[in-house]
């Protein structure tokens, strides 16, 4: 038994999230406050009328859902059973409630305003063009006592404030969606754009009670699945990123190399040139140092010793350094080049004899 109830708990707790997501699908969309010519309910009356649509693709019951125009609900003060009280429900028994994805459903307002003369209504509020007296028609469900005014003359004799209303979840506590509604001439409604984000103020031929476009409200990948439903595009875009970053790497790896080889080239050219550079200066030390070290000497014996006659010396070592220094064999372009030359052993006349 601890274990079915840990369980059921785990299962209400993680079904928290979804739910509280699929009641904020919910939105009101469209709003008419002076209906004259527009859609008539079920009793083929003109009323005040607003839409709520479900903005998602799956389906959710509105059921046991409020809508209220009181304004007197945003006290947080008040408690869930006084707010009941300033609310309309929603009803709950009604299979209409249930709305598809993207489905929208018409709410009614059950007040309506008369014009009447002053004989027939003394009691009413005089405003130049005629009286108006609040009368209660219709016991549909979607017939909910909200009390929507349509002209501002009107709310300024009860020293009212412009059209608000509001849509709570089933506690009477959580805010779904409001919106104030500024005031409409006749057959014009308040509507949401299809950003379902800013609102519009649309003629009256250009009201759509209870059709919500199927783009209203979607998300980008809702709007790629909508546009693209077998995923040819998104495969087709998915490939061409894929090939494109390849040959990108290939283009990129190519360069590095072909800089890393003419890096070495450089390299090894450097290190070769250097090696000779020392081996020259190497071998040209040891020759000086060794001229050197022999003209010290005749310096210090004299130019004559032992019948050598050193003057000779000197010019055969002088003759020798010149030709070192001016013809170094030791730095060679490794190109050998044979060129024939005359010698007896070819000329043709040694031959014949």
């Amino acid at each position: 038994m601890k274990k079915l109830g840990l369980i059921l708990s785990i299962g209400f707790i993680t079904s928290l999230p979804t739910w509280s997501q699929g009641a904020k699908s919910i939105r009101i969309t469209e709003v008419m406050t002076n209906n004259r010519t527009s859609i008539v309910d079920e009793y083929g009356a003109h009323k005040s009328w607003v839409e709520l649509s479900n903005s998602s693709f799956t389906t959710y019951n509105i059921r046991g859902m409020f809508l209220t125009t009181d304004r007197r609900v945003l006290d947080k003060k008040m408690s869930p059973e006084e707010r009941r009280k300033l609310m309309c429900p929603l009803p709950n028994n009604e299979p209409r409630t249930t709305l598809a994805g993207k489905k929208s459903v018409i709410i009614y307002d059950r007040y309506i305003w008369h014009e009447d003369s002053e004989e027939t209504c003394p009691d009413c509020f005089p405003k130049g063009k005629g009286h108006f007296r609040w009368l209660s028609e219709g016991t549909g469900p979607f017939q909910l006592k909200l009390g929507l005014v349509p002209l501002k003359e009107i709310a300024d004799a009860f020293h009212e404030k412009n059209n608000w209303i509001a849509l709570y979840d089933g506690n009477a506590v959580d805010l779904i969606d409001s919106i104030s509604i500024p005031w409409l001439a006749a057959d014009q409604s308040y509507a949401l754009n299809n950003d379902f984000k800013t609102w519009k103020i649309s003629k009256a031929d250009e009201v759509t009670p209870g059709y919500l476009p199927q783009s209203t409200g979607l998300s980008k990948p809702q709007m790629l699945k909508k546009t693209d439903p077998h995923g040819y595009g998104i495969a087709i875009l998915s490939m061409g990123i894929v090939f494109s970053c390849l040959a990108l790497l290939f283009i990129f790896f190519w360069a590095f190399g072909a800089y890393m080889k003419h890096k070495q080239r450089i390299a090894r050219a450097t290190e070769k040139h250097a090696n000779l550079l020392y081996k020259t200066g190497k071998k040209t030390i040891e020759v000086t140092s060794e001229i050197s070290h022999k003209t010290n000497v005749m310096l210090k014996d004299g130019l004559t010793t032992k019948g050598i006659d050193k003057e000779i010396y000197m010019a055969v070592i002088s003759l020798a350094l010149k030709e070192y220094l001016e013809d170094v064999h030791d730095i060679e372009s490794g190109i050998i080049t044979i060129k024939p030359k005359q010698t007896r052993w070819n000329a043709p006349n040694f031959n014949n004899k």
